[in-house]
């Protein structure tokens, strides 16, 4: 068995390092934090933000607007998730006392918890949107250094483990956040009423996030920091550190920069000419200008998907899968509202959400150690496989009964993916020196699966139940989520480096 001060002195002297197991405290100490953020951001994104949208803007002009708020926050966590993974990686000095992760998991919930008192008080949907964004921002600093513990810390025979603890660990977030969102908040009571629901809500959040951190702060040890100077790590590696402003990054950032100015403006000539009697959409414009913006960070942060396919295609895989999720997750609420018109659309959400997460402890915990024998790949085609049906199951129905009851066949598929999701970017990481680097830039795909989601179905709702059809609306953004889902299974079987 290998030897804590043996990691150490590989980690001293740059060298992949030979990590000894861990005991099962350990691995929890690892896991816990996983909670707080779950918690945070389930009881957001799917009761809280769209109780407070509609509770501002009223029902015909909910999803747009709910897309005008969570669009900002997921397009600020596109660049600050590997930012601030690659600040981590670099973190030297007086800063690094405690290690390269734990000050800015310290920082950024701090920062969270005053950013979540600015979310509860927001006067109208601008101010919300603005405080949603920074909110993103400054989670995203603990976030990317928290995610890269898993791959310095715990070795590969017991990654599998892990992710399935922490996938345990996410679902415990979920049940948690709905369950006291789902109660405490009601956007049929008086706004009185409402709003102090809406504040203990809230209240609670940042209680959980404060108590959560503290226990993964005192509990895990990172691997020392090197202690010499830059000087002498780069006699020792043969390496030079570069910064960020690099020559090739500035013409990245340039790059990037001049092609999304372009294509805004060949979008606007278009739509100025109406060629072919067409005009693009706002949404649509929107989405195009951020998935070149998405390409100028990945490329930034050394994405590189020539030199490491296998870390390519989990990328890939989690984008279209996230994509499936989040089509069904963001409008979930509003689905109850007009389609299964449940009296009470926040506590049938929660209701259905606690669905899923009980079943996906069935399977989270499970998977996460079955693949470590059986491999990854078969897990997540029957995880896709699962959560497409539930797909075709919202296209077909209308009854609260049956939408329950697919909300379990949804978690067996949810848990089984999330609990390998974890474990499978851990053994794909294209670097040893970067792990919260390359955490962050698999987190671009969750954060633009946020951005598009919302954009393409938003609008789309709103068109269909402004014609009198809102069914219809539903049943189009929820056949999506089905498509979304079958391909992402599909785009799994391409990871070459990961037993099947």
């Amino acid at each position: 068995m290998e030897t804590v001060q043996q990691a150490e002195d590989d980690a001293q002297y740059g060298a992949a390092p030979h990590l000894p197991r861990l005991r099962w405290t350990r691995i929890l100490a690892i896991s816990i934090f996983a909670l707080a953020l779950n918690f945070q951001w389930a009881a957001l994104g799917t009761i809280i933000l769209p109780s407070q949208v509609f509770k501002m803007v009223g029902d015909l002009d909910k999803g747009t607007a709910l897309a005008f708020v969570l669009i900002p926050g997921a397009f600020v966590s596109l660049f600050s998730n590997p930012l601030f993974g690659w600040l981590s990686d670099r973190t030297r000095g007086r800063l690094a006392v405690w290690g390269r992760r734990r000050p800015y998991i310290l920082l950024g919930t701090l920062a969270s918890m005053f950013c979540l008192g600015w979310m509860a008080t927001a006067p109208n949907v601008l101010t919300l949107a603005i405080a949603y964004a920074l909110t993103q921002f400054v989670s995203n600093a603990a976030q990317a250094p928290f995610h890269a513990l898993l791959p310095d810390i715990v070795p590969p025979e017991q990654r599998g483990l892990t992710s399935g603890v922490i996938s345990l660990m996410l679902i415990f977030g979920n049940i948690g956040g709905v369950l006291v969102a789902g109660n405490l908040i009601n956007s049929s009571l008086p706004l009185a009423s409402y709003t102090q629901g809406l504040w203990l809500t809230y209240g609670l959040i940042i209680a959980v996030l404060l108590v959560f951190m503290l226990i993964t702060l005192i509990f895990v040890r990172e691997l020392p920091v090197q202690a010499h100077s830059a000087e002498a790590e780069q006699a020792a590696t043969g390496t030079t550190r570069k910064p960020w402003y690099t020559l090739p990054a500035m013409r990245t950032l340039a790059a990037s920069l001049v092609v999304a100015l372009l294509a805004w403006g060949l979008i606007t000539l278009w739509n100025t000419w109406r060629v072919a009697g067409l005009e693009i959409s706002s949404n649509f414009e929107q989405v195009i200008i951020e998935i070149i913006i998405t390409v100028g960070i990945l490329r930034l942060f050394d994405f590189r998907p020539r030199r490491d396919p296998d870390f390519a295609w989990v990328l890939a895989t989690r984008l279209i899968m996230m994509l499936g999720i989040y089509t069904i997750q963001s409008f979930l609420q509003y689905y109850m509202r007009d389609v299964v018109h449940a009296p009470h659309p926040e506590q049938q959400t929660t209701t259905f959400l606690i669905i899923v997460s009980l079943t996906s402890l069935l399977s989270a915990f499970a998977a996460g150690w079955i693949s470590d024998y059986l491999g990854r790949k078969r897990v997540i085609y029957i995880s896709g496989a699962l959560m497409a049906v539930v797909g075709v199951v919202f296209v077909v129905t209308q009854s609260l009964q049956l939408v329950i009851a697919a909300g379990a066949i949804f978690g067996l598929g949810y848990g089984a993916y999330q609990s390998v999701d974890w474990a499978l970017v851990a053994d794909t990481l294209p670097s040893q020196k970067n792990h919260a680097r390359d955490m962050g830039v698999w987190n671009v795909a969750l954060s633009l699966s946020q951005v598009i989601a919302p954009v393409l179905g938003g609008p789309l709702l709103d068109s269909f139940a402004r014609a009198g059809h809102p069914v219809l609306g539903y049943q189009v953004i929820f056949g999506m989520s089905i498509i979304y889902c079958i391909a992402g299974t599909i785009t799994v079987r391409f990871i070459r480096g990961v037993k099947g």
